[in-house]
């Protein structure tokens, strides 16, 4: 330990009124002793000047790093007197509010180092990162020192997005409201109802334009919180009714689409195509033939003829038909390969289907037919009426 009537340093900045005592260094941290040298403190109570010294102890404060290692700081802290008798603080502690808050163990500068690190990364990697940094924290306390961050609410908000937001996934969900010319989120509410996000919204009539996702409630709550809105869909929900509508469309034409394949148009020429200028020349090798699995057997071709004659089809069945219609196929081409003397193995890589499915194809005497799912019996059953 090494002592020093150093005032403050310029490696190591302190606020006024505290200077430095001595310090003692190793490889992995380094413990500076410091205390404040100012003759008086102010009582937190009734904020009168006291210079009556009652004793002093020792806190220890974790700083910023130094070099990659650990700063504790040995805070010699005093406490004094209060002389107002109608005061209910007689003995007080002595505040440094800008260096470190009462019963903190660590300084206001770790703090927001811890949560810069935080916002730029996340718990999980924030807490890999921080060791390297010379910093020490738990994904737990990396997050709870991210919420002690005060976001300012935004004077008026023009563009606003609403979606879901999991404070446990799976369990408990809120509303998470963002400013999306700002780019940053400015509330977080506490439940997905229409009446809590209306409720907000009341309170913003500067809002013209709100991008939302496909929620009903929250169609609700834009159509009578924010009437002269304009509701818009944001760029995921766009692509993924769209992905959901395209699914849908191939899979009612699927039967279409080897045909469709194989049928293309001579105007397009065959290097936009992705093929070789003499592709029609080259003959593929025997090994290479095309995947049986693409073929349709003429019962299925009837089936689903029949199918498609049907008008009064509901979506849903459509999708059970189109299912049953690919299994039928897969089966087939399994059934195929089997009596052709092929490997399961060979027949699940060739035909890219799991070995389990195939040998429940070959094991089975006809074509397995899917049972629908009955739910299973409830102890509330009886109550239920």
């Amino acid at each position: 330990m090494s002592n020093s009537d150093t005032i403050s340093s310029p490696f190591f900045p302190l606020p006024d009124g505290i200077s430095i005592l001595g310090f003692e260094a190793s490889d992995t941290g380094l413990v500076v002793s410091i205390t404040c040298h100012l003759s008086f403190a102010l009582c937190p109570g009734c904020q009168q000047r006291s210079e009556r010294i009652h004793s002093s102890y020792r806190r220890l404060v974790a700083d910023v790093p130094s070099s990659g290692r650990q700063v504790t700081l040995a805070l010699t802290v005093r406490k004094f007197i209060c002389g107002v008798p109608a005061c209910s603080h007689k003995i007080f502690t002595e505040r440094m509010p800008d260096f470190v808050r009462p019963y903190a163990r660590l300084t206001n500068r770790l703090l927001q180092a811890l949560q810069d690190v935080g916002v730029a990364t996340c718990a999980e990697a924030g807490v890999r990162l921080a060791p390297k940094l010379g910093m020490s924290v738990t994904a737990t306390t990396l997050l709870r020192r991210m919420r002690e961050r005060s976001v300012p609410t935004p004077d008026a908000v023009r563009i606003l997005g609403v979606d879901d937001w999991a404070w446990r996934k799976g369990m408990t969900y809120g509303s998470i409201l963002v400013d999306l010319e700002r780019r940053c989120p400015i509330e977080i509410l506490p439940d997905r109802k229409a009446e809590t996000v209306e409720a907000w919204l009341r309170l913003h009539p500067e809002i013209e334009v709100v991008s939302r996702d496909r929620a009903g409630a929250y169609a609700e709550a834009v159509r009578k919180g924010a009437p002269q809105a304009l509701e818009v869909a944001d760029r995921f929900h766009l692509l993924k009714n769209l992905r959901e509508h395209l699914r849908d469309f191939l899979l009612r034409k699927h039967t279409l689409l080897p045909e469709a394949e194989e049928v293309v148009s001579d105007a397009i020429p065959q290097k936009a195509r992705g093929r070789p200028k003499n592709a029609s020349s080259v003959t593929p090798p025997a090994d290479q033939e095309k995947p049986l699995f693409r073929k349709m057997s003429a019962s299925l071709r009837e089936y689903e003829d029949r199918t498609t004659s049907q008008t009064q089809v509901t979506l849903a069945q459509e999708r059970k038909q189109a299912s049953r219609a690919r299994r039928y196929a897969c089966y087939e081409a399994v059934r195929e390969l089997h009596q052709q003397d092929f490997s399961g193995r060979e027949i699940a890589r060739r035909l890219q289907l799991s070995r389990h499915k195939v040998m429940q194809f070959i094991q089975a005497e006809g074509f397995p037919e899917r049972v629908p799912s009955v739910p299973k019996p409830s102890i509330l059953d009886p109550y239920k009426p």
